[in-house]
């Protein structure tokens, strides 16, 4: 459980290094087919557009994914994080996230922190 009382799945499929879009679709329907519920991603892996066509394909409801992906660190600034959140909801093809990282801690990440929590409480 995370500290705001979010259940997050104890198994989850990793996608680095996963750049093929069959590949990348194949495994996450088989891995959601057998039971994994924990999707992670990120934009530095360059796969969220698979992914998103993956869950859209799927049998499993979104509501019972657990969906997290990662800020590339260049995204840090206020406007380019914003921005860069939107094209991930929006690759991935689903209106919310229920767990977004920052992805290395350079940069101006207190700035990316709170342009998260403004979308959080949204």
């Amino acid at each position: 459980m995370l500290n705001n009382g979010v259940k997050i799945p104890l198994l989850g499929l990793g996608t680095y290094q996963v750049k093929d879009e069959i590949d990348c679709k194949n495994q996450i329907l088989d891995a959601l087919d057998i039971g994994y519920r924990l999707i992670d991603t990120a934009q530095g892996y360059h796969n969220e557009e698979y992914i998103g066509k993956a869950l859209k394909e799927s049998s499993v409801k979104r509501e019972d994914i657990f969906l997290s992906t990662k800020i590339f660190f260049k995204n840090y600034e206020a406007k380019a994080c914003e921005k860069s959140l939107l094209e991930s909801l929006s690759k991935l093809q689903t209106n919310y996230l229920d767990m977004v990282l920052l992805h290395w801690p350079f940069n101006d990440y207190y700035s990316a922190y709170r342009v998260l929590e403004e979308y959080y409480q949204k």
